[in-house]
């Protein structure tokens, strides 16, 4: 700090004493105390202003906290129900279908429109395919031109019931004569007479027995739930299906049936069920043809 020029030349004692003057003079005292309210003011007003700041910062934060909350739950919110809508047009959908499938089922119609679509296009083909198959099964389990059940139903038919408990009939049949009404008349009028049997023989026994056609003009029936202390039953049907046939008409001239029968519970059974009811039939053959002989 400078001096001015006279008080450089004062002496080192009077220097002191103006210093002193000048710290204990009321005048420095009262200049101080107002410096020290005006700084302290100053300090108060900083404070204050530093608090506020924070308070605003602190509500500022604060409600940047509660948005985040806010926004954070509708988050959460929005994922659960996005979770939930996916599980029900997607997921359950996909179950019942992956179900539908292990149990060979059509597709419930459910969940996204995407996924119903499908479904119904699944269903359709599920369905043309399931009666595609059906006739596939028909066809080859079923003889074309009589609708009777081919050898090949008869023989696992057979093999079922020869194994089971089920007692039963097996009844052979021959058209007697074929042969000779098929040359004479014309393979149409023998594939009529065919059709006549057929048509007789269903319209005679139960829709639980089963009807075949074996060869040309061979049938056999097996008859289900059948003992052979009710043949006469079976006596019964086959001359009413003789009486039919024995009636001659302009298309179909008249024949005859000739029937051999076996029952599984016969007694003295031969080497098998078939062969025992052949042997039945043969019999009837060699003794006039057009009657019924059971084992």
């Amino acid at each position: 700090m400078d001096l001015p020029e006279e008080e450089k030349q004062l002496s080192q004692k009077e220097k002191l004493e103006k210093a002193q003057k000048l710290v204990f003079d009321n005048e420095y005292r009262n200049t101080r105390g107002t410096i020290m309210k005006e700084v302290s003011g100053c300090l108060d007003q900083l404070l204050e202003k530093t608090k506020n700041r924070q308070q605003r910062a602190n509500t500022i934060f604060s409600d940047m906290y509660l948005k985040l909350e806010i926004a954070i739950m509708i988050l959460v919110i929005l994922l659960l129900s996005i979770c939930i809508i996916v599980r029900k047009l997607i997921v359950v959908p996909l179950v019942y279908y992956n179900k539908s499938i292990m149990e060979g089922e059509i597709f419930p119609v459910i969940g996204a429109a995407e996924l119903q679509k499908w479904a119904e296009t699944y269903n359709k083909v599920f369905k043309e395919n399931e009666e595609t198959q059906r006739l596939i099964r028909r066809q080859a389990e079923h003889d074309a031109m009589t609708d009777a059940l081919n050898r090949g139903s008869f023989e696992k038919l057979l093999h079922m019931y020869e194994n089971g408990d089920t007692p039963y009939a097996l009844i052979l049949i021959d058209v007697d004569t074929f042969k000779t009404v098929n040359d004479m008349y014309g393979h149409a009028v023998g594939d009529e007479i065919l059709k006549k049997v057929t048509g007789l023989l269903k319209k005679a026994f139960r829709s639980i027995d089963h009807v075949c056609r074996i060869g040309g003009d061979e049938f056999a029936i097996i008859m289900v739930e059948m003992t052979s202390d009710l043949k006469y039953t079976i006596e019964e049907k086959i001359k009413a299906v003789n009486e039919e046939l024995g009636t001659e008409n302009e298309n179909i001239p008249a024949v005859s049936l000739s029937v051999g029968v076996a029952f599984s519970d016969r007694e003295n059974s031969g080497e098998s069920i078939f062969k025992d009811a052949d042997k039945a039939l043969y019999y009837v053959k060699e003794n006039g043809r057009n009657g019924c002989k059971f084992y």
